[in-house]
């Protein structure tokens, strides 16, 4: 299933364990836990593995992730931006090919709880056959449901515990964290690479300054979610999708505060290459894909034009190059 495609499941967020698995069918399942932000490489592996055990033992998948971030709530000074909405994570979960996702809501008392407690209400309420997690998982108070003792937990509550090795990339582990700063750096093309799939800005279409259209590069104004990581200012190749889109559009998405005329306000501002219609208050999803260049301050509107026009031939050129090496990828 492709995660641009709806999919029809329940989306459970409640307080404890014990609230959201209400309605789960009894039974034994395979379970995996995870914060799971962005969904990237890494997870998918994951929880791909956990599925292809569930065929074999023939037995429903579990995955349950916690809304909002763990860190977002514990050290919310300190936490950049999630990498997707929960929405979009939901997706991505069961795009994945597990059966079920269980969210679980995230507080400061939630994260009291001991390993053995939380484990002792999620047996009780989900009978995990196994539980699939990543090698660097730790779940309770002060992390301390590591490996081993979630190990030892399991051997008392009747689970066996599988560890799944990260995934590294050139050398590099394939963390959350890593895709947060690649973004934070404006580097799109490896936040691309380490999720699999473009970063992604999803919003209402807003009305703007209309400056864009009375220089020739009418711009879909998009205000992306205030929790979501803040991709660096520059201009970006990317790709637009509306809701009735079955394909991407090509596209180049400006994100800064636009120096050049005093705007002062933060704008993530799309172009749509060969396109022209009304896109107020439709919902626009932009898929950044490598980065052109960072934001300038030009000599007037002219200059700006100009350097408008190189983007868009740049732009162009990364996205047929993307798509040439998209079809090479589907060709093996």
């Amino acid at each position: 299933m492709s995660a641009n495609q709806p999919v029809p499941a329940t989306n459970h967020l409640a307080d404890g364990v014990e609230a959201a698995a209400r309605d789960l069918t009894p039974g034994p399942r395979i379970v995996t836990i995870g914060t799971f932000d962005g969904v990237h490489l890494g997870h998918q592996h994951l929880l791909q593995s956990a599925v292809r055990r569930g065929r074999e033992l023939a037995l429903p998948v579990l995955g349950v992730t916690f809304e909002p971030p763990p860190a977002r709530v514990l050290r919310p000074d300190h936490f950049p931006g999630r990498i997707c909405s929960a929405a979009e994570k939901h997706d991505y979960l069961l795009a994945s090919g597990i059966d079920r996702v269980l969210v679980l809501a995230f507080t400061r008392d939630f994260a009291q709880q001991t390993p053995e407690a939380f484990m002792a209400e999620l047996v009780r309420r989900t009978s995990p056959r196994e539980l699939w997690v990543g090698e660097a998982f730790a779940l309770g108070k002060n992390r301390a449901g590591d490996i081993p003792r979630l190990t030892a937990i399991g051997a008392s509550l009747g689970f066996r515990v599988v560890a799944v090795p990260r995934l590294t990339a050139e050398g590099h582990v394939i963390s959350s964290s890593a895709i947060r700063s690649a973004i934070l750096a404006g580097d799109a093309g490896t936040a691309r690479h380490l999720l699999g799939r473009p970063f992604r800005v999803t919003g209402e279409v807003i009305h703007g300054a209309h400056l864009g259209r009375t220089i020739g590069f009418p711009t879909a104004n998009v205000a992306p979610p205030p929790d979501l990581v803040p991709l660096a200012d520059g201009i970006y190749a990317s790709l637009a999708w509306l809701p009735s889109d079955e394909a991407p559009r090509p596209a180049m998405t400006y994100v800064g505060t636009r120096p050049t005329v005093n705007s002062g306000v933060r704008l993530v501002e799309t172009h749509l290459l060969d396109f022209d219609g009304d896109l107020y208050g439709q919902m626009l999803r932009v898929d950044v894909l490598e980065r052109l260049r960072a934001d300038a301050v030009f000599d007037g509107l002219e200059a700006m034009v100009a350097q408008l026009r190189r983007d868009e031939a740049n732009a162009r050129a990364v996205l047929a190059r993307v798509a040439q090496s998209e079809r090479a990828i589907s060709r093996r």
